[in-house]
């Protein structure tokens, strides 16, 4: 075995002992610089989608400049414009620079009282109904051989991806000895209704005038989100990610009655599979931080957008480690001495005793999601000053 894979298996399980809430040796620096790192080299996204040598370029620029432990995101650009070409329509639009945002008014392709099919079948109706009305390759008056010709086109640009993908895994984790952590991503079942199928403004609609029916499709999707990550097989010190969008908008009383069946069936399958599950909790979550009490323990990792994580590891500690420890709206505006003095003191406050990784936030995307200097000063800071005695 050589050093950098011996590297690799030691922060390997420095992220196994985080996510099982047990003390590792040091806090694990976690890397979630997205399409940030092309802004870094001077780069825009689409540079890298277009060309695999700037890809490896900014890959290893990000991985040498900057000391990392774990890999959650990397630079690789996942969604493609001509992707969404090809299938003529889709839930994005993408910025000239290669970024891709939510196209308003794509979403809502599902009308309000067909619950009871999907309810009754998800993939007859998706297949049948949902994407011949999103996607113009798919809609009833295509010919079979140009629908054919285009789901062609779809493997090529995915399988492009893919090798994308894969060649960063091997420099993350062949030269620079970091470990990936993520193993797969799914979205909770609600959530699924709402970015794909009824937008926001329908699905909160729907959750005041039909509340069982969309608990009810919840729990039906429950199947369906774990028939996406079927295949993949538990490891240590990698998680099943889950963002999760919709219920910092819910009150609790509605977060009980329509997301929270479905969301916590599918962590309890999730974990009695074997994976470890990490959720991405966008925006404010302390007023169900009491339902969260109730995941499984020391198989949850929480990565808190903009709750305190004092009071999370308050209220949550005993349940599920916790990620995290400065913005990336301080690591832009404060000088790195300031944002020296954020990290010491939360992991003061939140390492003792483990559980504790460091990252950012929330993924690394825009030019003014960091300055060089701050992420350099942090991430070398966290280093030395994470390590447990």
């Amino acid at each position: 075995m050589n050093k950098v894979e011996e590297l690799r298996l030691e922060r390997q399980k420095l992220m196994d002992d985080f996510i099982n809430n047990r003390q590792p040796q040091r806090v694990p620096i976690v890397s979630v610089c997205s399409t940030w790192a092309y802004y870094y080299k001077g780069y825009k996204p689409i540079d890298g989608i277009k060309n695999d040598a700037v890809m490896e370029e900014v890959v290893r620029a990000i991985y040498t400049d900057f000391y990392w432990d774990i890999v959650e995101i990397g630079p690789v650009v996942a969604y493609r414009p001509e992707l969404f070409e090809i299938l003529g329509g889709g839930t994005f639009t993408f910025t000239e620079e290669g970024l891709h945002q939510t196209n308003p008014g794509a979403i809502a392709v599902m009308e309000p009282e067909e619950y009871p099919e999907l309810i009754a079948d998800p993939y007859e109706f998706l297949l049948h109904k949902i994407y011949p009305r999103r996607f113009k390759l798919f809609a009833h008056d295509v010919d079979f051989e140009t629908k054919f010709n285009g789901i062609k086109e779809i493997f090529a640009v995915r399988g492009k991806i893919a090798e994308q993908m894969q060649r960063h895994n091997e420099i993350a984790e062949k030269e620079f000895g970091l470990h990936n952590t993520i193993s797969g991503l799914v979205l909770a079942p609600v959530d699924f209704i709402l970015d794909y199928l009824r937008d926001f403004r329908g699905i909160m609609r729907d959750i005041k005038r039909q509340p069982e029916a969309v608990r009810e499709a919840g729990m039906v999707l429950v199947q369906y989100a774990l028939d996406e990550v079927e295949k993949i097989k538990p490891e240590p010190g990698k998680s099943i990610l889950i963002p999760m969008h919709l219920p910092t908008f819910l009150n609790p009383k509605d977060f009980e009655k329509v997301y929270w069946p479905s969301y916590k069936k599918l962590i309890d399958e999730l974990v009695a599979r074997g994976h470890n599950v990490k959720c991405a909790f966008e925006r404010k979550y302390d007023h169900l931080f009491d339902y969260l009490q109730e995941l499984p323990k020391n198989r949850i990792v929480g990565v808190f957008e903009d709750d305190d994580l004092r009071l999370v590891k308050k209220k949550l500690g005993n349940t599920m480690a916790i990620q995290g420890g400065i913005t990336t709206q301080e690591l832009n505006f404060c000088t790195p001495e300031q944002c020296i003095d954020i990290c010491k003191a939360i992991i003061d406050d939140l390492a003792p005793g483990g559980g504790f990784a460091f990252s950012t936030n929330k993924a690394m995307i825009s030019a003014s999601d960091g300055r060089a200097e701050n992420l350099k000063a942090v991430t070398e800071f966290v280093r030395e000053y994470g390590v447990y005695k």
